[in-house]
């Protein structure tokens, strides 16, 4: 599964590649807001022993610099004994740009909420990480705290940790849109 998502990593790089060329739009205050961009992500973390991976497909509506929310879709491939999970992750971000010649840092942190397939896995997270951009393409790095709704179960019926912590990395850039 590990090898599916560098896949998938490799395949969505070599196109944002071309894109980073581009003039940077990102940082330019002269941007209208509100704009939608779009990420790629990575997730791995280790619930109750056992390890899984995640991708993430994001769709982000930039209100400001400072406020993004961001929908993502996502799968989780689960070892096994562990059940794979699909479904929606919808949070705010606030993030602190520092722009620098040709590109910028980025922090953010925020809440949200993790719609789940199974609805047993919904949870209210927090995230935060921070990232570097270059031109159109950016690379970056956070870690996502997961509490999940209802009380989580092994399949020999008892009680597990409610909490989850997983670590990512993001691919973002390319094409945006204004409205």
């Amino acid at each position: 599964m590990t090898k599916n998502l560098l896949t998938v990593f490799i395949i969505s790089f070599f196109p944002l590649m071309i894109l980073a060329q581009q003039p940077s739009a990102a940082l330019s205050p002269a941007r209208q807001k509100p704009w939608f961009d779009f990420d790629i992500s990575g997730t791995s973390g280790n619930y109750n022993g056992k390890s899984y991976t995640e991708i993430h497909l994001g769709l982000n509506l930039n209100f400001q610099d400072w406020l993004i929310w961001r929908n993502a879709a996502f799968k989780r491939f689960a070892s096994a004994g562990l059940q794979d999970i699909s479904g929606l992750d919808s949070s705010l971000r606030f993030t602190l740009n520092t722009p620098f010649d040709g590109g910028g840092l980025t922090f953010f942190a925020g809440p949200g909420y993790r719609f789940a397939d199974p609805s047993d896995k919904n949870a209210l997270f927090g995230e935060a990480g921070a990232g570097i951009q270059l031109g159109r393409f950016a690379l970056g790095a956070g870690v996502k705290y997961l509490r999940y709704d209802k009380a989580q179960l092994d399949s020999a019926g008892s009680e597990t940790k409610r909490d989850d912590l997983n670590y990512f990395i993001t691919i973002a850039g390319g094409a945006g849109l204004s409205f």
